[in-house]
């Protein structure tokens, strides 16, 4: 059974996702980091973590702890730049 949304993400909303992800994605493979190893090293759900790096809809907590492990992330500006 797929699970369908009632209030579908808009392809504008999707888009932003999908280039959230796709930096997440850059910045654990800059760690030489495999999803499991990244996820235990910094106590983030594995789930949780895959559905940001796959485009999905997460919790803002889940992107700010992520982005705690990346010291050189000073602010959620300095992570947005490009996106």
């Amino acid at each position: 059974m797929v699970y369908e949304r009632i209030n579908p993400i808009s392809d504008r909303h999707q888009t932003t996702l999908t280039a959230i992800g796709k930096k997440i994605l850059e910045l654990r493979r800059s760690t030489g980091l495999s999803i499991e190893r990244f996820c235990v090293r910094n106590d983030l759900p594995r789930i949780s973590y895959a559905n940001l790096e796959a485009g999905k809809n997460f919790h803002m907590t889940t992107l700010l702890k992520v982005l705690d492990a990346y010291p050189e992330i000073k602010s959620l500006e300095d992570f947005f730049i490009g996106i």
